[in-house]
């Protein structure tokens, strides 16, 4: 597995919401994943960041790549459109290495904004919704169906700990491309969660392997980005 670095992509946004509509996307993108998904893929293609996650306020993204902010800047000084470039502020974009092991027994703090969805018979739904069809009147509340299935994610890589729900909303309007509809992109409607949770590192390799895939789907349009920082 090659080495993992976070990195930091500051955004000018008017400028790349100019990008967006040279580019046909015209419809309002509320979370800004799709638009930042394209974005990407025209700075640097096949080594865009992913996952990753937008702070609106500070105008920036910090996502996880698999080569240094030095390697993603020559590649997007090379190939990028004009108006791609436009919206990057190259001179803030950094990375660092993340560590290259993770011990067993380590102990973290964690922070992921995820979209708490399933799929089944290729269609695409609520895990919440799932749970009332199979359950019905029984089934938990929506907050603790979010956080049932977040701690499901993990595996054996993590033991958690205290696990909050800082935040959710179960309507977020999403830009996706319509299915079977070549260019044409479609609103739809997801489930948001973010979570915070004190754990402890079980499988160091499989920890790892979660970091860099991230956790749960839509992580290529700013969901499941894991950000870590001490214990509490």
């Amino acid at each position: 597995m090659s080495a993992l670095h976070l990195v930091r992509i500051p955004v000018h946004a008017p400028r790349l919401l100019r990008f967006a509509h040279e580019h046909g996307i015209a419809q309002e993108d509320e979370t800004l994943g799709y638009t930042l998904h394209a974005w990407f893929a025209a700075l640097f293609g096949e080594h865009a960041p992913k996952p990753f996650r937008y702070f609106e306020r500070r105008d920036e993204v910090l996502g996880y790549a698999r080569i240094p902010a030095e390697e993603l800047l020559a590649r997007a000084q090379a190939f990028a459109s004009p108006g791609g470039w436009a919206a990057l502020d190259a001179e803030g974009l950094a990375s660092k290495p993340m560590p290259g092991e993770w011990r067993r027994g380590q102990r973290l703090r964690l922070e992921v904004l995820v979209c708490p969805v399933s799929r089944k018979d290729d269609e695409e739904k609520d895990v919440y919704l799932r749970a009332l069809d199979r359950t019905g009147a029984a089934t938990p509340p929506r907050a603790e169906v979010y956080r049932q299935w977040f701690m499901a994610q993990w595996g054996e890589a993590l033991r958690l700990e205290q696990v909050e729900l800082l935040g959710m909303s179960a309507r977020s309007r999403l830009l996706r491309r319509a299915r079977n509809g070549g260019n044409r992109l479609r609103l739809v409607e997801r489930p948001q969660a973010l979570f915070g949770a004190d754990a402890v590192v079980q499988d160091g390799t499989a920890f790892a392997a979660q970091l860099a895939r991230g956790i749960g789907r839509h992580r290529a349009f700013g969901f499941g980005m894991v950000l870590l920082s001490p214990p509490r």
